[in-house]
């Protein structure tokens, strides 16, 4: 069983795409995926995003408005993941679909109409956006970010359950990086997320970890 966390950007197209290539692994793979899409809240993300939508990023009361408005996703995100993993994938990805395929605009009318496709239960939903539940689950989830050593959207971080000591990071993960990898059986290479996560910010000892 492969076990894959990928971190993401929520209003990222790139990230939209490998959320994709994960749905396509669970179906091609001759093992059990579990994975999950992880947020990924930083300066870097804000940046990324006001580029991916052309806005000034000289001016602060956007850039404020933009953290605001990626924060307050993250926090939707985690909420309708309460009602279960696979309704708050449904929801991330309807939502996703929304603002960058369509070109809608963040709103709670949008919030609401995707909540709903999503077959989310909207009073429990609401109230979970702005909850402190939903604040633990987002800080844990950064934590567990920097325990990791992942700094950049479109990182998946793989654990196989054959190798449970070991992990694998991809940094700008693709269908195809994995399906390779797995196949080579190149998983039990790896080094264990503690020393990943240190190897991943040492510069003398990147060669001691692989990625692609």
């Amino acid at each position: 069983m492969l076990e894959i966390h990928l971190f993401v950007n929520p209003l990222g197209m790139r990230c939209f795409r490998c959320e994709q290539d994960v749905l396509r692994i669970d179906q091609q793979l001759r093992t059990k995926v579990n994975y999950q899409f992880i947020p990924l809240f930083n300066m870097e993300t804000i940046q990324q995003t006001m580029k991916l939508y052309h806005l000034n990023d000289h001016d602060l009361s956007v850039r404020q408005q933009t953290s605001t408005t990626l924060y307050q996703i993250i926090l939707d995100y985690k909420a309708a993941l309460f009602q279960g993993r696979k309704r708050g994938r449904h929801y991330l990805l309807r939502l996703q679909s929304a603002l960058i395929n369509e070109g809608a605009d963040y709103s709670e009318a949008l919030v609401k109409k995707i909540a709903q496709q999503a077959q989310l239960d909207l009073d429990m939903f609401w109230e979970d956006r702005k909850s402190e539940l939903a604040i633990k689950a987002f800080k844990k989830d950064q934590y567990m970010a920097d325990e990791m050593g992942v700094t950049q959207t479109a990182t998946a971080v793989v654990f196989d359950s054959e190798q449970p000591v070991y992990g694998y990071m991809i940094n700008n993960f693709d269908y195809e990086s994995l399906i390779e990898s797995y196949r080579n059986h190149q998983f039990c290479l790896q080094q264990t997320p503690e020393e990943f996560a240190q190897s991943f910010n040492d510069k003398h000892h990147q060669s001691t970890l692989r990625i692609l």
